[in-house]
């Protein structure tokens, strides 16, 4: 006798179950989507909650180069493997476009752009905004260096909105665990790039009269920047 098709995933199922995690989530293609009732079904007949077990579908992955999308075929062996991929754009930016999509939405990456180190690519663009401010907190003086009051004068506009948006990380964090999904971690970096890059282009940070205050908005827009770039798995570079 041998083993059906789906008796190892049945034994796999019980094992996730027996050590005691509370959920065990299985990531899908989307041409899979009959297996999502098949795992509540084995759970169900094996006295286990179904309601442990999830199923996410996530849409096909479409590549384009030179604005024309990449035709790929597993019946005519016309495939892209993600080793060969992350090869050619790098590892930091294949995770960032494969986590930057809901699993209701098709994973469209142009592969000229995830490959570009400029400000026109998004992963790019976010490690250079903590890249920017590692530098800044290099030349800045010893943390003891200044008596200067924290807070020397009212927000400006741009310093409100910095602080307004780095506030919004455990809403975001929460969200994506809600939705089991990441989608919306890069999103939000970009928009804490955004208003970094308008703020440092407004207003002086080091010898400055608010320098001590600008120094810790800096390191909490580090802090969050790094945090968002550790939950999608990119690396947060301190020099570019």
């Amino acid at each position: 006798r041998s083993p059906t098709y789906r008796a190892a995933d049945v034994a796999y199922l019980v094992d996730k179950l027996e050590r005691g995690f509370d959920r065990a989530i299985y990531v899908l293609g989307a041409d899979h989507h009959g297996t999502r009732n098949w795992y509540a079904a084995v759970a169900r007949m094996l006295d286990y909650d179904p309601e442990r077990v999830e199923v996410v579908l996530y849409q096909l992955v479409h590549l384009t180069r030179g604005g024309a999308q990449t035709k790929m075929s597993k019946r005519r062996g016309d495939v892209v493997l993600l080793d060969d991929f992350m090869d050619e754009i790098g590892v930091d930016a294949a995770r960032w476009y494969l986590a930057n999509r809901g699993p209701d939405q098709t994973i469209e990456i142009d592969v000229d752009l995830a490959a570009e180190r400029s400000q026109k690519n998004p992963v790019y663009y976010v490690q250079y905004a903590h890249a920017r401010i590692a530098g800044i907190l290099r030349n800045a003086p010893p943390d003891n260096a200044s008596n200067k009051l924290l807070l020397a004068g009212p927000l400006a506009p741009e310093e409100r909105e910095l602080v307004k948006r780095l506030a919004e990380l455990p809403e975001v964090v929460a969200d994506a665990l809600l939705k089991r999904g990441p989608q919306g971690v890069p999103t939000y970096a970009i928009r804490v790039a955004d208003d970094f890059h308008r703020f440092y282009h407004e207003h002086r940070v080091l010898e400055s009269e608010q320098e001590a205050f600008r120094l810790g908005l800096c390191r909490a827009t580090q802090t969050v920047i790094a945090r968002c770039l550790d939950l999608v798995g990119v690396e947060a570079p301190e020099r570019m």
